[in-house]
């Protein structure tokens, strides 16, 4: 039983502009004897975020995902499925909801405002997390679905402005006054691992949320989804991460694609017996810089440990992970991949 609505927190953002090291942030430094829960939606079939997120398991984080289409779509049903799920599974005083990069998350909202949610969620404040340096660049800001994460924030963070030109955040700001958009901006670095930028954060996240209603609301295209959500539920039990599921067959690797809003996905769900040779695997996920892929996602088990790998704005980021129960890969791009070519080189890879 419900005793008080749950505090929760949206927080988008463009593919691959940091909600998930975030998010982890968030975790990290979430008040002691809080429990908290993470929604990740994302738009590959395979799920890895929930991995990414946590690679410190915590007793007090329930971590659930829905991997293969958008929360937003379809009237809201998967979102109001997966709220409700996670909400009596971890019973949690604060709720993070991450939608996918290319998702809309105007219907998140009104789901979260609707009546059927009034003595559920408390809706607090709803984070944008942007790259400033993106504001030089048409396809972004004339993109539907930036521009509706814009609008529905209460907070936009300017994320790895260490990299920013002198005039990006004054751009951005001034982009935000010519659409009437209200949300103030909070900087931060491209690994949010300031202590004061944690605490302004964490401080603005309690904050009520304005009504959609308040909101400058502009005529945007409707979601047009071509695919099916589905969820995969996971959560954080004895520092593991578990799966609905059923596990994979020794030797056995899965396939998966999908597509929507301009975007093909193709993923690899890969049996733990299989091991990858980590120079092999390395080269293998760098044939993707300079191409028209637009993310590369991947936890995968070597010869030298578990590898992390995020693929970006045209540059990798790696890192070394605890455990995993499996290798998954995902590549989002805005053209078809040739699947069994790289599924075939991709197993070139493995000992």
């Amino acid at each position: 039983m419900i005793i008080r609505p749950v505090n929760t927190n949206v927080i988008t953002g463009f593919l691959g502009v940091g909600k998930t090291t975030l998010i982890k942030q968030l975790l990290a430094n979430k008040p002691e004897g809080e429990v908290w829960a993470v929604l990740v939606n994302e738009f590959g079939e395979i799920g890895i975020d929930a991995g990414l997120i946590n690679d410190t398991p915590d007793y007090s984080i329930t971590i659930k995902e829905v991997a293969g289409g958008c929360l937003c779509c379809a009237a809201g049903v998967p979102i109001q499925v997966a709220i409700n799920q996670i909400i009596q599974q971890a019973k949690p005083d604060r709720l993070l909801i991450e939608p996918t990069g290319i998702g809309h998350p105007k219907q998140i909202i009104a789901t979260l405002t609707s009546e059927h949610y009034v003595n559920v969620v408390n809706l607090q404040g709803s984070v944008c997390v942007v790259d400033a340096r993106k504001i030089d660049d048409e396809r972004y800001i004339t993109h539907d679905t930036y521009l509706q994460q814009l609008m529905v924030a209460d907070l936009v963070v300017a994320a790895k402005a260490e990299l920013y030109q002198p005039h990006h955040l004054p751009k951005l700001a001034a982009f935000l006054v010519q659409h009437s958009f209200t949300p103030e901006i909070l900087v931060g670095s491209q690994f949010f691992q300031s202590t004061h930028f944690v605490e302004q954060l964490l401080a603005k996240l309690a904050k009520p949320t304005e009504k959609p209603q308040q909101k400058n609301v502009m005529t945007l295209q409707p979601a047009t989804p071509n695919f099916i959500a589905h969820s995969r539920h996971q959560k954080v039990q004895q520092g593991f991460v578990e799966s609905e599921h059923q596990p994979i067959e020794l030797g056995e690797v899965v396939c998966k694609t999908n597509k929507g809003e301009g975007c093909h996905s193709v993923g690899w769900l890969i049996c733990p017996s299989k091991t990858f040779d980590l120079s092999k695997i390395l080269e293998w996920l760098k044939q993707f810089t300079g191409s028209s892929v637009l993310r590369v996602k991947a936890i995968v088990i070597t010869h030298e440990g578990i590898l992390a790998a995020n693929f970006v704005d045209g540059e990798f980021t790696f890192s070394e992970l605890d455990d995993t129960l499996d290798s998954r890969i995902e590549i989002i791009s805005e053209q078809v991949l040739d699947q069994t070519e790289l599924q075939a080189s991709l197993l070139n890879c493995t000992l």
